[in-house]
């Protein structure tokens, strides 16, 4: 639990528009978490990592009607960390120390 802890204290929140609002998405999502964390972005989906020191879940949801009011979002979601997410950072942490060697 305390790789969960160091690695996994992020909401991971996704948000599918039309491709022409990422930047809306990008800056709502900087409004709810100014350290947030874009991990991925393809055809309007995009994903990102929200500290949850800095975001409560009440205002992801006030920030997804937000953006609801001003242009269409087909899907979105918040989930936290999951242990699969805390193992690929674990991992991807190793690969890249072994390579400074």
């Amino acid at each position: 639990m305390q790789l969960k802890g160091r690695y996994g204290g992020l909401y991971v929140f996704t948000m599918t528009t039309s491709w022409e609002h990422e930047e809306e998405v990008d800056r709502i999502v900087q409004k709810l978490s100014p350290t947030a964390n874009k991990t991925y972005r393809l055809s309007g989906t995009q994903k990102f990592e929200l500290p949850k020191n800095e975001v409560r879940i009440a205002d992801v949801f006030q920030a997804v009607e937000f953006a609801k009011s001003r242009f269409p979002v087909f899907a979105w979601g918040v989930v936290d960390t999951t242990l699969e997410d805390v193992f690929i950072k674990v991992a991807a942490a190793a690969t890249a120390s072994s390579y400074d060697i």
